[in-house]
């Protein structure tokens, strides 16, 4: 369940907003623009493990991980700016929905080149810990029948598909394959505050101070020079999380002021590794479209009728088992500003 959860935290609350510019993108299956590429060079450092830094170690357990990178105080001052803004603006989205596109891609056990997975779904949120992420359908790389011919994206029938609701007191995954509701009870302290506590606290309702406690953050390399999108790159500082993910670049759109995209950089992702050691570009692309949001009391009572059974009490479908599961352990609460400006636009160099 550990990997459930942490799909749920990245997704649930990712700020649902789409992008002209970043919108540029192939359709369909096609790998997406805005975010690194195989073979760009993200990071100067060489075959490195996991969350570690040229010519240190890793972490031990319970300390930080070294700074990946240093950045000038201008810097710090303009990251500053984008994270108090966007808790602000965070706090003013009471529900929202989207529809989600996502490429995987695998190293390992998929082609070196491409996505080896493209999927399409839903997710939805209610403040402060309500969460829907449902997968409606995945397409699978399959090589070329024929020499000269291309690659194809199929279906495969009958696939199960990942669907988890929070409804603040549990998290409930439809295990299809076993045809189970899985229930796992939230602890106490941990009720009410799941979702937005999650591994990706910038996620959930982002909170400035608890953000610059858990990643090292920069401009992301390849902030190109639109005027109407921020780009971040934020680093794990705790032990826990590098041990999830190498580091998430984040896209933020100016208007709405939330994210319109995201990538979770494997944490063996290493693109300019070198012999004898094979380049590693997996990670996980998000993008959102169709976007809804909604300020408090901003719902009609219809679309709160639709929020509450989307949430509240999922239905165990004909023929299937409910089964309560081990409690998750718990996380600890962040703190945030109750206002802000909105930063400028200049990128510091």
């Amino acid at each position: 369940m550990k990997n459930g959860i942490f799909l749920a935290a990245c997704m649930a609350l990712v700020g649902l907003v789409s992008s002209n510019s970043f919108a540029q993108a192939q359709r369909g299956n096609g790998q997406p623009l805005g975010l690194a590429q195989n073979g760009q060079q993200v990071n100067p450092q060489q075959n490195l493990q996991p969350g570690m830094v040229a010519g240190q170690a890793q972490a031990g357990q319970g300390q930080m991980m070294p700074a990946p990178f240093q950045v000038t105080p201008q810097e710090q001052k303009y990251i500053d700016d984008i994270l108090q803004f966007w808790e602000f603006r965070s706090k003013k989205v009471n529900h929202y929905e989207a529809n989600f596109e996502r490429w995987e891609y695998d190293s390992v056990f998929g082609p070196a080149d491409t996505h080896k997975t493209y999927s399409k779904g839903t997710i939805k949120y209610e403040q402060p810990d309500k969460g829907l992420f449902k997968v409606e359908s995945i397409q699978h790389y399959t090589p070329p029948k024929e020499a000269g011919k291309p690659a194809t994206y199929e279906f495969r029938p009958s696939e199960v598909l990942e669907h988890w609701v929070c409804d603040g007191a549990s998290i409930f995954e439809f295990d299809m394959a076993a045809k189970q509701l899985k229930i796992w009870p939230l602890p106490p302290e941990q009720q009410g505050q799941a979702i937005t506590n999650g591994p990706l606290p910038f996620l959930f309702g982002a909170k400035k101070e608890e953000i610059k406690e858990r990643f090292y953050l920069r401009v992301s390399p390849y902030q190109g020079n639109n005027q109407n999108e921020y780009w971040l790159e934020a680093w794990p500082k705790r032990p826990q999380d590098a041990a999830e993910y190498r580091y998430i670049d984040i896209l933020i759109d100016r208007e709405e002021f939330l994210p319109f995209a995201i990538s979770v950089f494997d944490r063996n992702y290493n693109p300019n590794a070198k012999p004898p050691n094979m380049p590693n570009y997996s990670r996980t692309v998000y993008q959102f479209s169709d976007r809804k949001t909604y300020e408090e009391g901003g719902l009609t009572a219809g679309l709160q009728a639709m929020f509450k059974r989307s949430f509240y009490q999922p239905q165990l479908p004909s023929g299937w088992q409910r089964v309560v599961q081990q409690t998750p352990g718990a996380q600890q609460p962040g703190q945030g500003p109750a206002n802000a400006g909105r930063p400028n636009q200049a990128i510091p160099r």
